[in-house]
């Protein structure tokens, strides 16, 4: 067998949109002696890690929810928990992240419609405006980042016409909380989700969810039983209320892994951890377009968190493989039809300089090897400023 094929699959630059590196304290503490789920010292650990989400989204009104399961199980169970068969919502699509709340809505005979903007297009304020003076809406789903399509949206903005318009505002945010600014308070959202494994930058296995005194209220009251057991969050906010309740096991290390990556967050700062994830993308931005490539996303909706990029048409794959097998970097390939002539590249949570300019590099040399005109060092120039 040759040294290449012994090498450690997990020794790489884990730069795809998510999951992400993941820092040796947050690992170390997963292997841990197992706790009980009910014990006092898990208990103490997860009102701990309630406090330290709601320091996280930036709230002192809002109510925490953290469920074992992916940011999916975030998405589903607010869906099914806040919105009823005889209740309308409207999606805004800007990618295919956003399309899944469609399809989950369709799960549960909801009826919905989709406002729906070019691919790397933002989600416009003014358009969902004027959907909203034609049409009456229980709920508007919202994307902060989709990875699909890489584009970051204005979520104030449409926020604020939602609320204007007295609809529920639910905010996907799997790949923005803790990478992007967001204060839950703030923003005025009903509902902001999220997943463990992105920006927060720990293992993949919790969903995030905080909602408004709002949304609280319309759980409690709504007229209709909630068809699931497990995603119903009316059960859930009972043990939100009292950890010592029982409604499920939850991943014990998973959830002490989260608890540890959020206190690192508070360590950092959130405002120093924003800035941070801003300059290391426009490192990444500045490379690329040093590189002579163009974007997936339109210029000023280009996320801090993953980057989607356009290369020669058909080498995304050899590209991609290149970049992990000669380079140690391990980023993701462009979605559906641009899957062969795109790639996107995650820097999110503990990625810094030293995997941007690895990425960088790399990219830079294999690109070389199709494109004469590319020179060695043109990405350190184009980056060296941002990142000194």
């Amino acid at each position: 067998m040759s040294k290449e094929d012994n090498r450690d699959p997990y020794d790489s630059f884990l730069m795809v949109p998510g999951p992400t590196v993941v820092d040796p304290r947050v690992r170390n503490v997963m292997s841990n002696n197992q706790m009980g789920h009910l014990s006092e010292e898990f208990t103490d650990d997860f009102n701990k890690l309630l406090v330290l989400s709601k320091q996280l989204f930036g709230t002192d009104t809002g109510s925490p929810f953290i469920i074992t399961g992916s940011g999916t199980i975030a998405m589903e169970a607010t869906v099914l928990s806040l919105l009823e068969q005889n209740n309308k919502g409207l999606i805004l699509d800007t990618g295919y992240f956003a399309q899944r709340f469609g399809q989950m809505l369709d799960c549960y005979s909801i009826d919905s419609n989709t406002l729906s903007f070019n691919f790397g297009s933002h989600a416009d304020p003014d358009v969902l405006k004027t959907e909203l003076k034609k049409n009456k809406y229980d709920a508007v789903f919202i994307t902060h980042v989709d990875t699909s399509s890489t584009v970051m949206n204005n979520i104030y903005e449409l926020v604020k016409v939602v609320k204007d318009n007295n609809s529920l505002a639910i905010v996907d945010s799997v790949c923005g909380v803790g990478g992007c600014e967001l204060n839950f308070d703030k923003l005025g959202a009903d509902v902001v989700l999220t997943t463990s494994q992105k920006a927060i930058g720990s293992v993949p296995g919790a969903g995030l969810m905080m909602l408004s005194q709002n949304a609280i209220e319309l759980l409690e009251n709504r007229k209709s039983t909630i068809p699931s057991y497990y995603l119903n969050l009316k059960k859930w906010k009972a043990h939100m209320d009292n950890p010592k309740t029982y409604v499920a096991t939850p991943a014990i290390q998973v959830m002490v892994a989260l608890k540890t990556a959020l206190e690192m967050i508070m360590e950092e700062g959130l405002e120093n951890r924003w800035n941070r994830h801003k300059n290391v993308a426009n490192a990444i931005h500045a490379g690329i377009e040093s590189l002579g490539l163009d974007f997936v996303a339109e210029e000023n909706y280009r996320a801090y968190t993953v980057t989607g990029f356009h290369v020669p048409p058909g080498k995304s794959i050899h590209t991609q493989s290149e970049l992990k097998s000669r380079f140690n970097v391990e980023v993701a390939n462009g979605f559906g039809e641009m899957k062969n002539n795109a790639l996107r590249v995650g820097h999110m949570a503990n990625i810094g300089p030293n995997e941007v300019g690895c990425f960088l590099t790399g990219l830079e040399t294999i690109l070389s090897e199709y494109d004469d005109t590319i020179k060695k060092g043109t990405v350190i120039n184009a980056i060296s400023q941002i990142l000194k």
